[in-house]
Formats: C-alpha cells, sequence, structure tokens
C-alpha cells in the first residue's frame, strides 16, 4: 500500500541541515569581521589626515600672522613649538592687539595620532613668512610627520613658503 500524499511530501521536501546553517553564518562573520576592520582602518586614516591639515593649517595661520603684523623682533614672531610625540603650541596674535598671546597647547593623544621626532621643533615665521631659528636666521624647516597605524602624512614647507599635506613616503616614520 502507498503511503498518503501528504506524509510522501514530508519525506520528499528538502531542508537545511544545522551545518549548512552554521557554515553560511560562519561566513557572515568572516564578511562582517572584515569590514569591521577596514570601517576602523579608514577611521584611523581620517583622523591622521584631519590632524595633519589642522597642523598644516595652524602653521600656515602663523606664518600668515608674524606676515600681517609685519614681526621683525624674535620675540614677537609667530611660532609652532612641537613638545613631544603628542603635544605641540601655537603662537599667534589672535586677538588683534598687535601682540603674540599665551600659547595655545594641543594635545594629540585623544586622536590617536603621533608626530615624529626628533623634539623639540620650533617653527618661527618672520615679517616675509620665512621660517628662522631662534636667533632670527633663515632656516630650512623640517619635514613633519603625523602617523598612526594607518600610515602617515606628511607636512612640507614648498619653496614658495606655503604648507601643504602629502602622504609621507615611509608609513612607520611617526613611529
Amino acid at each position: 500500500m502507498s503511503e498518503p500524499l501528504t506524509q510522501q511530501r514530508l519525506n520528499d521536501a528538502a531542508g537545511v541541515s544545522a551545518i549548512e546553517v552554521l557554515i553560511v553564518l560562519a561566513m557572515v562573520c568572516v564578511i562582517a569581521g572584515f569590514a569591521c576592520v577596514r570601517l576602523i582602518q579608514e577611521q584611523r586614516a581620517t583622523s591622521r589626515k584631519s590632524t595633519a591639515v589642522e597642523f598644516a593649517t595652524l602653521l600656515q595661520k602663523a606664518r600668515l600672522d608674524s606676515m600681517r603684523r609685519n614681526a621683525k623682533d624674535i620675540n614677537q614672531m609667530a611660532q609652532v613649538k612641537v613638545f613631544n610625540r603628542s603635544m605641540y603650541s601655537v603662537a599667534i596674535d589672535a586677538d588683534g592687539d598687535g601682540y603674540l598671546d599665551i600659547p595655545l597647547v594641543t594635545s594629540l593623544e585623544e586622536q590617536g595620532v603621533e608626530i615624529n621626532g626628533p623634539f623639540p621643533k620650533t617653527f618661527i615665521f618672520d615679517w616675509l613668512g620665512q621660517t628662522v631659528d631662534s636667533q632670527n636666521h633663515r632656516s630650512t624647516p623640517p619635514i613633519v610627520t603625523v602617523g598612526n597605524g594607518s600610515g602617515a602624512s606628511a607636512v612640507k614647507f614648498t619653496e614658495t613658503g606655503d604648507i601643504v599635506v602629502v602622504p609621507a613616503t615611509k608609513p612607520d616614520a611617526a613611529r
């Protein structure tokens, strides 16, 4: 005698085994893991680039401040000092009274980025927008590298004195 029609359909129906579900779940977890790692790397790269751009902008602001005020006395020239891997200060005349304000100190610890050494580094700008040393002699400013686990960005001075951010040639330059 033949089985009832409903029983036959149940026997013929193909189901999904627990192993197949686990395999699909494992594949989804691996793909999600790669996506999370990539997202974190992109977030670090964005943080590094924005910190480098912010630093370059502050250097440019200091340069323009010395030019605007026609600063010829070393004590009145705008400057940026890098103390260590995670701290720097900027001294400009932000209130427009003709004198340098108390330096604004910035910490990079929360951004998770570092500036390369040696330290300290001081960038002093004369009335022409050129970098000078502490004796008011023209100097060639060093390249500043801002880096983290995702790579490095270099802050450079061009021949015309402008400040630009470019990818660093060595990703481990800030370590």
